[in-house]
């Protein structure tokens, strides 16, 4: 009787997999459930949109709900607290020019099967700024778990 109730906790495709290669194969540290190969690369276009919006975001242009799934809780924290440097900083040099994007290539690197670290140089008309992100691949899809704007 207690094998059956494991038996049903465990999913089919998990069993099946236990039985061709061990107990060792099903959890294997991966947070998703999906086989590596099913995980595409980010499209550079997604990252480079991406850290436009985070730059956005810090310069006060944009609201940190405007980005919504495409962030974890950390990451708007993170972007919450670089926001409230510049603000800071524009306030006691009484600096209100706003400025407008350009990004760079996306440059990314895959860590792990479901994370990518990735980063974009985005160019505005005073200076250059680099935004570095870590992705994850979370339900389905590329969520930032870190953003920072350098």
């Amino acid at each position: 009787m207690h094998s059956r109730s494991h038996a049903r906790a465990v999913p089919r495709e998990a069993r099946a997999l236990q039985r061709r290669n061990g107990p060792r194969a099903v959890g294997t540290g991966t947070r998703s459930a999906e086989p590596a190969k099913a995980i595409p690369d980010p499209s550079t276009r997604f990252v480079r949109a991406l850290a436009a919006h985070a730059f956005e975001v810090v310069e006060g242009i944009r609201s940190i709900a405007q980005l919504g799934p495409a962030i974890s809780v950390t990451a708007a924290r993170q972007l919450a607290e670089q926001r409230a440097a510049v603000r800071e900083r524009q306030q006691a040099f009484i600096d209100a020019r706003r400025c407008a994007p350009s990004p760079g290539p996306a440059h990314m690197c895959r860590v792990e099967a479901h994370i990518v670290e990735a980063a974009v140089v985005m160019h505005t008309s005073r200076r250059s700024y680099s935004v570095s992100m870590r992705l994850e691949w979370a339900h389905r899809r590329w969520r930032a778990c870190d953003v920072f704007v350098l």
